[in-house]
């Protein structure tokens, strides 16, 4: 790709961390990015909220302050919270059996499968083979199928990223012991109280925010999604139209928490800034303390199944691991997407940063974009 001669840069930062803006601006100018944006969080006040570029592949509609756009397995952290936050109030128990709340899920060997280790991504429950080819936007036919698997392995055994069933999980959970559907409980009990602009399942007026999302053929993970049957990703994600470019209407409003949330780095941050703050951000508590040091303590570490990668996992939560840095602090969570987006916060600084692109990189670690924005943070308050 080649890239214009002046990129349109907007949002504000503070003074101290015009490194930030600098890295953004050299990550625009070398061509590969088409939009972008990054915010920081720390403490509670906003430091970084810039964007630059474009909304299209075009490169015609310049990215603008309320630009949303796909953010991926972001979604499954931000899954993970809404089951936390239920945790947290006390109607749903880290060590009940998932059955207690979905009773169909029993079958097949599942009755003492824990709510901790779905959080955990031990559930061996990677897919969801009875639902046929393309029927990820049929209500009820993938929770069906997950309610019907058998574990691949015995439950507990073996890390497995759990990269398409994950968000099934949560949101199944959510919506036995609430009554609402995930998307509904992250807008009224998340999102809305704490001024966080990420989504599961847009509404229609969100809908003229998104950016276009554009594919980047060789990327690992849809590399193996769409176009590699020998690979478990194949498999595991078999009920998504192979046709699927993560624009449709389908996508953007359907309810995939696994990765088709939308939102932009401001809100993520604000969700990250809030965890890594003790749980809670401009008078709003998210979790409790207690909940946010359990939830992100590393459960496993080390080689995982279904992408043979590296990874410290708490519950719901990526510890900074090889693939997913995060700063290098061995404390650092959150949550990468394929393509670069990431969101994560640091408990020692009480600091939340996000980043995303439209543009999918080709890279299945946190790659060369995000990795000098976080430098330059860092750099910025060392």
């Amino acid at each position: 790709m080649t890239a214009p001669t002046a990129i349109p840069i907007g949002g504000h930062c503070d003074p101290k961390f015009a490194a930030v803006r600098a890295a953004l601006e050299a990550n625009m100018a070398a061509g590969e990015e088409v939009g972008a944006a990054v915010s920081v969080v720390i403490e509670g006040e906003t430091v970084v909220d810039l964007w630059a570029g474009y909304r299209d592949r075009a490169r015609s509609d310049p990215w603008r302050a309320d630009t949303i756009t796909c953010m991926m397995s972001v979604g499954k952290a931000v899954a993970a919270l809404c089951v936390l936050r239920l945790i947290d109030q006390g109607r749903i128990a880290l060590d009940e059996p998932v059955a207690t709340y979905w009773p169909e899920f029993a079958q097949g060997g599942k009755e003492a499968i824990t709510v901790r280790t779905v959080l955990g991504h031990l559930a061996s429950l990677p897919f969801a083979d009875a639902a046929p080819p393309g029927s990820l936007y049929q209500p009820g036919v993938v929770i069906d199928a997950i309610a019907a698997q058998t574990p691949e392995w015995p439950p507990g055994s073996t890390p497995c990223y759990h990269s398409f069933t994950y968000g099934f999980l949560c949101a199944e959970l959510v919506r036995r012991v609430d009554g609402r559907s995930i998307s509904q409980y992250l807008r009224a009990e998340i999102s809305t109280p704490l001024g966080a602009e990420y989504w599961h399942g847009l509404t229609d007026d969100k809908l003229a925010l998104c950016a276009e999302f554009i594919e980047t053929p060789g990327t690992p993970s849809l590399e193996g999604i769409k176009r590699n049957p020998a690979s478990p990703l194949n498999r595991a994600w078999q009920p998504m139209p192979r046709d699927e470019d993560f624009n449709s209407r389908n996508w953007r409003q359907g309810e995939f928490p696994s990765a088709s949330g939308h939102g932009n780095p401001r809100g993520v941050a604000r969700l990250f800034g809030a965890l890594a703050n003790g749980g809670s951000l401009g008078g709003f508590r998210l979790l409790s303390p207690e909940l946010v040091e359990t939830a992100t303590t590393p459960l496993w570490d080390g080689m995982e199944w279904m992408t043979q990668r590296h990874f410290r996992m708490g519950l719901g939560f990526l510890i900074s691991c090889p693939p997913f840095s995060m700063g290098d602090k061995p404390r650092n969570f959150g949550h990468g997407g394929i393509g670069g987006a990431l969101g994560f916060g640091d408990p020692v600084r009480k600091l939340g940063f996000s980043y995303c692109g439209n543009r999918m990189a080709p890279i299945a670690d946190t790659g060369p974009w995000a990795g000098a924005l976080i430098a330059a943070t860092y750099a910025s308050i060392a």
